[in-house]
C-alpha cells in the first residue's frame, strides 16, 4: 500500500491521535493545511505552540482559564457548597450552557479506564476528597457528572464508596442521558433535565 510522503503521513498520523480523528479526516486536516498559504499555516502552528501560554489549570477546581483561581470558582454568586463532579473539561461548558447550574466543578481529567492504564491515582480523586475535608466551605452536595458508560459507571460507583465515610449527599445526573452517551454532546434540555431530576447514589 502505497503511502504520503512521509512529512505528510507523519502529520497525518500526529493528528490521528487526537480523540474522534480518524484516518480520514486527518488526511482532509493536512490537505487543507498544505493547501493553505504559508504565511497562514505559520499563524496556525504559532497558536497551537503558544496554547498554553496564559493559560492554566485551576488551583481548586482543575478547569482551563486565564488564572486562577478560574472565574468560575472566583464568582461570589457560585455556591461552594455544592461540587459538580465532571470527567473532561469540555463537560463543564455543556453543563454552564443549560443555565441550570450554580454550584462549582471539580474536574478528575479522565474516568476509571484499567485497560488504558487509567487508575484512581492519575485522576484528580485525592484533591476531591482534600476539598470534603476542608471545614470550610461544608461541602453539602456532590452531583457525579461523569457519562453514563460502562467506564463514566465505575467511576461514580467508586467515588461514591469513597465519599459515604463524609456523610455528603452524593448524587448522580438523572436517566434523561441514554447508556453509552457523552455529556459533551447531549442537547441543552436533555442535560438540564438531568441535573433538575439527579438521583442520590
Amino acid at each position: 500500500m502505497s503511502q504520503h510522503p512521509s512529512p505528510i503521513q507523519d502529520l497525518i498520523n500526529t493528528f490521528r491521535t487526537l480523540p474522534g480523528i480518524g484516518a480520514k479526516s486527518a488526511e482532509r486536516i493536512v490537505f487543507r493545511l498544505l493547501s493553505l498559504p504559508k504565511a497562514e499555516r505559520e499563524t496556525f502552528a504559532k497558536k497551537v505552540a503558544s496554547l498554553d501560554e496564559g493559560i492554566q489549570a485551576c488551583a481548586e477546581c482543575g478547569r482551563y482559564d486565564t488564572a486562577t483561581p478560574c472565574s468560575i470558582c472566583a464568582n461570589p454568586r457560585r455556591d461552594r457548597t455544592i461540587i459538580c463532579l465532571v470527567a473532561e473539561p469540555q463537560d463543564i461548558l455543556a453543563i454552564e450552557k443549560t443555565g441550570d447550574y450554580s454550584g462549582v466543578y471539580h474536574l478528575l481529567g479522565g474516568v476509571l479506564n484499567p485497560l488504558e492504564g487509567i487508575t484512581p491515582e492519575k485522576l484528580r480523586i485525592e484533591a476531591l476528597i482534600n476539598r470534603v475535608k476542608r471545614p470550610a466551605p461544608k461541602i453539602r452536595e456532590i452531583i457525579i457528572a461523569t457519562n453514563p458508560d460502562m467506564e463514566g459507571e465505575s467511576t461514580a460507583l467508586y467515588i461514591a464508596r469513597l465519599l459515604k465515610p463524609f456523610s455528603i449527599l452524593t448524587t448522580r445526573l438523572a436517566r434523561g442521558l441514554p447508556l453509552g452517551a457523552n455529556i459533551e454532546y447531549a442537547d441543552e434540555m436533555t442535560l438540564g433535565s438531568s441535573l433538575k431530576e439527579r438521583k442520590k447514589i
